[in-house]
């Protein structure tokens, strides 16, 4: 356990199944029962006393997790943590109990609201040997053909209560014309109300309906005040809270140790396991496990042909943030290559072209980045975070230049105004759309070079890099040599496209893929959205800004419509641009893009490592 220990504080191997029969071991697994049934616990009494934190909003919001050295993990158990869960469990159980018991309290109050007038005690209201006597409600618009029942059959009735829809009626009529009058009354969908035992049981010789709900009132609060005492007495066990986080997170660990445990193979003297490490890691692993040298014995190989070794994305720094977007799609699969790197300065761009507001982008840097400084987030939370501080500041250059300051453009800065020549823009999309088409169909070029599909990536995959820029150029400027060079790469992609040996069906059947011509018109054309969201958003905040000054002209409180106003709708502007932003540049990477050259179904890198819920190992 010590080597699985190491393995797991380091964090570099993720293990694998091991194929027990074929190597004749057994199974070293073990129970994880307990340990999970402890962690639940453990869970429950956290989230209830998680309400006793003395935190406001922001403190929330910039807390860091309480630290653990790794070394003091042991010490940790040492803490009596069943004591404090079975107190935590009885006080929220008694809470519990007494709530049910207060919201049955509250269903009895409403059921005897509206008969609260009703004078005759309720232990009069009992049938005798000759007459039947209850409550019940009728339809206010079935109250005349009552009335007509009540004179015929010689009905007694008294209205307790009414609203606008339904009447509460006491009723009494000789238990000898019960036949005749109770199908009657089910036809004019009389319901008759009984009184349940618990209400009864409260209501002595002369108490009313009244009488009984205060009697409900002083238990509904008496029990209110048992509940207070029990919030107080948890309250106490608040100070344990951060001791059972860091009890949890131990056990959560040893509970991974025990089940990582079950994939080794063991015979009565050695144990055996298998798994993933990255080669930039082996050296680490060695000297983490020197201490161990004698005991053990560690072998490394490269993946078989057939084998699908776990996917980690390696990018330069200033990408890895993009990783995010490459993850959201699917981890490229064994052959295929890692788009981040070169999705990156196009979804940088294209963010940007999209929110194209210099104010917005300065607002979103500068909250990711004093957020990354404060609360130090890690993991997920942190590339994200880092990944909206790229898209701001992609937003203050190309707000800059095309848009503006929340709806005030800096005429002297901007190169283009596309309020004023949205054509220039739209152009400058589809140029856009038309490099990043292209640059995907170059690197489904070197990722079947990188294959070995030398023939399908020179000659069609070459053909449509030759045919589609020649083809743009040849269409504006009727040069014949761009015309030559366009049928070039057709040649290329006519001859080469189909498997077949057959020339005929080689030859049509290449001819067929240069439909594949529309696709491309038709993926390029998709760019266009970058001026529908870059102009709507633009539009929306000069709209904004209008209406602010329209509000400026109402007397005395102009100004504070004015300002809530501005501020409100920069805001909601800022939400649905950066949210359509980032969607639609992502649609364009997923569809447009990765559709050329990308193939997905990686399965991730999950390395045997501490894990931390509530506290951070240090």
């Amino acid at each position: 356990m010590e080597v699985l220990s190491s393995l797991q504080e380091e964090g570099l191997v993720q293990i694998e199944g091991t194929d027990f029969e074929e190597l004749d071991l057994k199974s070293s697994s073990a129970e994880v029962i307990q340990h999970e049934h402890n962690l639940y616990r453990l869970s429950c009494a956290l989230d209830s006393l998680s309400q006793w934190e003395e935190k406001g909003f922001a403190k929330r919001l910039l807390s860091q997790k309480p630290q653990l050295n790794r070394e003091k993990r042991d010490e940790v158990l040492e803490f009596d943590y069943l004591t404090v869960l079975d107190k935590v469990e009885k006080l929220e159980a008694e809470k519990n109990e007494l709530l049910s018991e207060i919201r049955f309290f509250e269903k009895e109050k409403e059921f005897l609201s509206p008969l609260s007038d009703f004078k005759l005690p309720l232990r009069h209201i009992k049938p005798t040997d000759s007459v039947e006597t209850f409550i019940g409600v009728l339809s206010l618009a079935q109250y005349e053909d009552f009335q007509k029942l009540a004179d015929d059959k010689a009905v007694w009735h008294e209205i307790i209560n009414k609203d606008k829809r339904k009447l509460y009626l006491l009723l009494l009529y000789l238990r000898k014309d019960k036949e005749n009058i109770e199908p009657v009354l089910k036809e004019l969908n009389f319901s008759p109300l009984y009184l349940t035992e618990p209400v009864m049981s409260r209501a002595e010789a002369e108490d009313t309906v009244k009488d009984v709900m205060r009697k409900i009132d002083a238990e509904i609060e008496e029990k209110k005040e048992k509940c207070t005492g029990l919030e107080k007495e948890s309250q106490k066990l608040a100070v344990h809270r951060e001791k059972l986080m860091r009890v949890h997170d131990v056990l959560l660990n040893e509970k991974g140790m025990i089940s990582a445990s079950g994939l080794m193979g063991e015979t009565e003297r050695i144990f055996y396991t298998e798994g993933w490490i990255r080669s930039s890691d082996i050296k680490k692993l060695n000297s983490k496990l020197a201490a161990h040298s004698e005991q053990i014995e560690l072998y490394f190989r490269a993946p078989f042909p057939d084998e699908d070794p776990p996917v980690v994305l390696e990018n330069p720094k200033f990408s890895r943030p993009f990783e995010l977007i490459t993850k959201l799609y699917g981890l490229p699969r064994r052959g295929s290559l890692d788009p981040t790197l070169s999705l990156a300065p196009f979804f940088f761009l294209f963010v940007g072209l999209c929110v194209s507001e210099a104010g917005y982008g300065l607002l979103i840097a500068v909250v990711s980045f004093l957020y990354i400084k404060l609360a130090k987030p890690k993991g997920g939370l942190l590339q994200f975070l880092k990944l909206l501080t790229l898209l701001g500041i992609s937003t203050v250059i190309f707000g800059t230049l095309l848009g503006g300051w929340f709806g005030f453009p800096v005429r002297k800065l901007m190169i283009l105004d596309p309020l004023q020549d949205p054509l220039s823009f739209l152009y400058i999309a589809l140029a856009l759309g038309f490099i990043q088409v292209w640059f995907g169909t170059l690197l489904n070029m070197i990722s079947g070079l990188k294959n070995k599909l030398y023939v399908q990536s020179i000659f069609v995959q070459g053909g449509w890099l030759v045919l589609l820029p020649s083809l743009v150029l040849f269409l504006g400027k009727q040069g014949s040599i761009w015309g030559i060079i366009t049928l070039v790469g057709a040649a290329g992609i006519i001859l080469f496209s189909s498997p077949s040996r057959n020339p005929f069906v080689r030859f049509f059947g290449g001819l067929y893929s240069l439909y594949n011509i529309s696709r491309y018109l038709a993926d390029v054309l998709s760019y266009s959205r970058l001026l529908a969201l870059g102009l709507a958003t633009t539009v929306i905040a000069m709209v904004v800004n209008n209406l602010s000054q329209t509000a400026l002209g109402i007397p005395w409180v102009g100004w504070l419509f004015a300002t809530l106003i501005f501020v409100g709708g920069h805001l909601f502007n800022l939400g649905i641009s950066l949210l359509g932003g980032f969607v639609h540049s992502m649609r364009l990477q997923f569809v447009e893009f990765f559709s050329k050259f990308f193939k997905s179904g990686g399965s991730p890198f999950k390395p045997f490592e501490l894990e931390s819920k509530y506290v951070e190992f240090i």
